[in-house]
């Protein structure tokens, strides 16, 4: 791919993007400690399991001001806030969730984290998911690799389903989130486990990384799953749609990981009758 931009500072989109994620994780953590020292957060219902909270819009804000400042002509998708892209297939995009996990981080839950994204042409290119409690740097570009906490990562060598660590997410369409369950349902015991973290960032960045083996999820939106595309594809795994077909950020669901277990998992469920 070509080069990466840089900002009107002269650096580059990477370190625009990491210091956005420490100025939002340094919002989010002060607001944490408070929480798990047993101080109540103010939830706002977007939909049922669905919130969010002043920490999310406060960490969002930190995550503009740092993008707008460096590169004030690239579009912006975000998830609290109204987004501006008009078209989001054209040009250079920042897609971004401050606190993907807001569920977790309200309850004082540590496994939540901060998704950056920028997207050339519609296609990501560039991949960050920061883990504030945690510290940890899911980090990938285009035709580079992916990286954690600076050290080269890839998918796992799992080759068969029945011997993967399967992550899933099950969002808030019930209807799918149902047909999901009785899909794994009719494959168990043809996995080693399942586990819900209640982060689809960090399950695609676990997938990605071999933490998991591969990681599933009916309903996602840009901001969930754009950082997501490409770390597992510079991981070495492979991202398919929830039908098994070609995915994009606006796909509706994903499959993602080692390659043969995705590859199974869709054989397995492509009967199945995903809505």
């Amino acid at each position: 791919m070509s080069e990466l931009p840089t900002g009107k500072s002269g650096r580059t989109a990477a370190d625009v993007a990491r210091d956005a994620a420490r100025r939002a994780s340094a919002v989010i953590l002060e607001r944490f400690r408070e929480l798990e020292s047993g101080t109540p957060i103010a939830k706002a219902v977007k939909g049922r399991g669905n919130y969010v909270t002043e920490t999310d819009l406060a960490a969002e804000l930190a995550i503009l001001e740092v993008l707008r400042s460096e590169f004030p002509d690239f579009a912006v998708l975000s998830e609290e806030t109204a987004a501006t892209a008009e078209n989001w297939d054209r040009g250079w995009l920042w897609v971004v969730d401050p606190i993907d996990g807001t569920s977790n981080f309200s309850r004082g839950i540590p496994t939540f984290a901060v998704n950056i994204a920028l997207c050339q042409d519609g296609e990501p290119v560039l991949g960050l998911t920061h883990q504030p409690v945690t510290g940890a740097e899911f980090f990938a570009m285009k035709g580079e690799g992916l990286f954690v906490n600076g050290e080269r990562a890839s998918v796992s060598p799992a080759m068969e389903l029945s011997d993967c660590l399967m992550g899933i997410g099950l969002g808030y369409d019930y209807e799918r989130s149902k047909l999901l369950l009785t899909m794994l349902t009719d494959l168990w015991p043809g996995v080693m486990t399942i586990q819900n973290i209640g982060s689809a960032a960090l399950g695609l960045a676990y997938a990605s990384s071999g933490r998991f083996d591969l990681y599933v999820h009916s309903l996602l939106y840009p901001w969930d799953m754009a950082a997501g595309i490409v770390q597992a594809r510079e991981g070495g795994g492979r991202v398919l749609d929830r039908h098994g077909g070609p995915v994009t950020i606006y796909s509706e669901g994903i499959i993602a990981g080692a390659v043969t277990p995705v590859q199974e998992f869709a054989e397995k469920t492509r009967e199945m009758r995903w809505r």
